[in-house]
């Protein structure tokens, strides 16, 4: 059925990446540069290491996995990266390591999830692996562009080559931390913009033919090799000139002569079908099939029609697949997937996509290289964090930067039929080879949830897409308390990688444990003096006042932008996120279990509470109760003459008896594991 072979793109010339060596790269002139082009066959040839497409595949197993490295497992199986190298960054450079590659002839019982879920360990190891459909009959039904009516034209992302400025190259090391009294633009505003255009088909197809003649002409051999050569210009980044005002003036430096580019990118497919809503969306009238035949492999568009993402409302592009139509040169921007979930891109049609991934283990290292080489303005202007950079996905820069630091970078040469599946955590980039159309979505498993807890703790008070990790959590425990899954059942979601199971059940008894007895704390807590004596209590959500209810349900996730619209859909469809839970306003985090309120301070005001009465988290509420009442009495008239009784509520969309029923039962999935 399938066989594990190296990534598929190790020819000798200027698109295999591990033998395009560190040195060939860094030797690269720029255009119209005097001498001898590196790049030419030959001279690629004289940099290459011997390779092999026919190596056996017991060697190229072997070989991956000594290039991965093969240092000490952290909590979540990862590498170890030791103080000492984190101190230095003296690791050797290294080539590029090559992704595993499992070539398919036919579809496995449970198709591409049982893939995903059963190599665990290997997508820590590589940061991403590769499942290639040979059998062209096994393949997809491919996913298509929504019909456009005549004279509609269409949203395009023009990106420049190379892009710039450039804020990250080895210049910027050792600069001085930046004068905090200069008047500065903010981050978005310094980094590499994109504009958008709105294109015709027969527009964007000229455009698309113009802008790869100019590419061909400005960069002989335009492939691997030459993108990470030239995707930045180190003399393009901002020169700033500070004025007698204390003001800054910032240019860009450089004779740049860029190409446009251009990607029709994060686009919603044809949805006859219904599916570019979520299962657990309300408004989705599109309804899962029992579990795929083995005929062929499942879209990513119905893809989390059968894991836990599904039981989630719409978030688009996450839970549902948008398209992607590349162009040579145009390219996706650094980046870690929102909540550190895993990307599952297949590749429908049309040229070579080239894939770049940094294992998670690898992200400490990566941060430092990065805080490092960073345009310390720019940084600054993040407030130090280079992760709040890399959330904005506009910047790119060569992977050489990484290597020549001792990060190891994995690559892939992705053809038509592939499916590359990245590991939770994984940073990752690439670039268009040339025309082409994929498919992409998030999905997760179990093994997530510890990943989602981390991103959750780093990204406190800053989360920008809130995805419902306890709402989730909690429906996955029922499941597999039941006996069941979103596909198979328990036990042959266990049998998938047993190790792994043991320890997502001892995460989520971990969490629910730790949820009861901070609900119990909060409930055992003296009295504060606006509260009439009494203590916290419980009430069911179904049970709540109408005002409370209301409140609640007005305070559920809101994802930025604009509301999803869709086509071929009923006029006034919306996404009802309140199924998903509520948004903690001091924190960020998203709460399902339970939310805590205080109705005198909901329902005495009545819709003039609005998003100002007290709402928290059970994380939150013990320290801050009181002072956001504190708060309200320097507000409005109607909030100032607020009286009565001010003790807490927690309002529960699960009973403590039930989460401890629930806990016992997956207690017992884990005999002899968990005490």
């Amino acid at each position: 059925m399938a066989g594990t072979l190296p990534s598929n793109h190790l020819d000798r010339g200027s698109e295999g990446v591990p033998g395009a060596t560190l040195e060939s790269i860094q030797s690269i002139q720029k255009p119209g540069a005097a001498g001898k082009d590196p790049t030419s066959r030959k001279n690629l040839h004289e940099h290459m290491p011997a390779t092999s497409r026919d190596a056996p595949d017991a060697t190229v197993c072997e070989t991956a996995a000594m290039d991965a490295g093969g240092e000490p497992k952290n909590a979540h199986g990862g590498d170890k990266v030791s103080a000492q190298v984190l101190g230095s960054l003296q690791r050797r450079a290294r080539d590029f390591y090559s992704v595993p590659v499992t070539e398919l002839h036919a579809v496995p019982d449970l198709g591409l999830h049982r893939l995903i879920r059963s190599n665990s360990a290997s997508f820590r190891q590589f940061g991403a692996l590769v499942f290639r459909i040979v059998a062209r009959e096994r393949r997809p039904v491919s996913s298509r562009l929504p019909k456009r009516h005549s004279g509609d034209k269409l949203r395009v992302r023009v990106q420049t080559f190379p892009q710039f400025p450039t804020i990250m190259c080895d210049s910027f090391s050792g600069r001085p931390a930046p004068d905090l009294g200069v008047k500065r633009k903010d981050l978005r505003a310094q980094l590499p913009s994109e504009r958008e255009k709105r294109m015709s088909g027969a527009e964007l197809r000229a455009e698309v033919g113009e802008s790869a003649n100019a590419l061909k002409a400005a960069y002989r051999d335009f492939g691997v090799t030459r993108f990470l050569a030239s995707v930045n210009d180190p003399s393009a980044t901002w020169v700033r000139r500070v004025t007698a005002a204390g003001k800054e003036r910032a240019v860009i430096g450089g004779a740049l002569d860029p190409v446009d580019v251009y990607y029709l990118s994060d686009m919603s497919p044809d949805n006859k079908d219904g599916c570019s809503r979520s299962l657990g969306d309300p408004a989705c009238t599109a309804h899962a099939d029992a579990f795929p035949t083995r005929q062929r492999f499942e879209n990513p568009r119905t893809l989390n029609h059968h894991t836990m993402l599904g039981a989630a409302s719409t978030y688009e592009g996450i839970n549902t697949s948008l398209l992607y139509v590349g162009a040579l040169g145009s390219h996706f921007s650094w980046h870690v997937e929102d909540s550190l979930l895993q990307s599952c891109s297949y590749l429908q049609a049309g040229e070579s996509k080239f894939w770049l991934f940094i294992p998670a283990s690898e992200r400490p290292l990566a941060e430092r290289v990065m805080r490092e080489l960073m345009d310390p303005v720019v940084l600054e202007a993040a407030g130090g964090d280079v992760w709040t950079v890399l959330a904005v996905k506009a910047c790119l820069w060569p992977a050489t930067l990484f290597l020549n630091r001792g990060v190891r970078v994995g690559f892939h040469k992705m053809e038509p039929g592939d499916f590359v599946v990245t590991g939770y955590g994984v940073l990752h980039s690439g670039f268009n080879g040339g025309p082409s159309v994929a498919s992409a979505v998030n999905t997760a498993c179990t093994a997530w949830f510890s990943y989602a807890m981390e991103h959750a703790e780093r990204w406190r008070n800053k989360l920008t897409i809130h995805i419902p990790f306890e709402k989730l959590l909690v429906l996955a425990a029922q499941k597999l308390a039941a006996g069941e899954w979103w596909c198979g059942d328990a036990k042959t979601y266990e049998s998938l990688e047993p190790e792994q199971f043991q320890q997502d059940i001892t995460v989520m008894v971990s969490y629910l444990g730790k949820y009861l007895d901070d609900t119990q704390a909060f409930l055992e807590m003296g009295p504060d003096t606006d509260w009439a004596g009494r203590k916290a209590t419980i009430v069911d959500m179904m049970r709540a006042s109408m005002g409370v209810t209301k409140f609640i349900v007005h305070n559920s996730i809101q994802p930025k932008g604009t509301p999803l619209v869709l086509p071929n859909e009923e006029t006034g469809s919306v996404t009802d996120y309140s199924v998903d839970g509520t948004s903690c306003p001091h924190c960020g985090v998203v709460v399902w279990l339970s939310a805590i309120v205080c109705p005198t301070c909901i329902e005495q005001p009545g819709e003039e509470a609005g998003p100002t009465a007290p709402l928290f988290c059970l994380r939150c509420a013990p320290t801050m109760f009181g002072s956001d009442h504190d708060r309200l009495r320097q507000g409005s008239p109607a909030q100032r003459r607020l009286t009565g009784c001010h003790a807490p509520v927690v309002v529960q969309r699960l009973s403590n008896r039930s989460v401890y029923l629930l806990v016992d039962e997956l207690k017992k999935l884990s005999v002899g594991r968990i005490a």
